[in-house]
């Protein structure tokens, strides 16, 4: 993995595609998009709580494979 790698948020990759982000839900639900879990702290709330994050390989290599017409 390449340390300079770009993570996305789901909404970031809901607008690069233009498709909702309920639809990337279900894509990573389906296990056709790979996400990874990180932790986060919210300094104005002070809590902690979880976030996915997609790696701009990992979108590029599922465009590759289920969006090409």
């Amino acid at each position: 993995m390449d340390s300079d790698e770009k993570w996305l948020s789901r909404k970031e990759v809901a607008g690069r595609l233009s498709v909702s982000v309920d639809t990337v839900k279900r894509w990573i639900d389906r296990k056709l998009l790979r996400t990874f879990r990180f932790p986060m702290k919210s300094l104005r709330r002070n809590r902690d709580y979880m976030v996915d994050r997609i790696r701009e390989s990992d979108l590029e290599q599922f465009i590759r494979r289920n969006l090409t017409f």
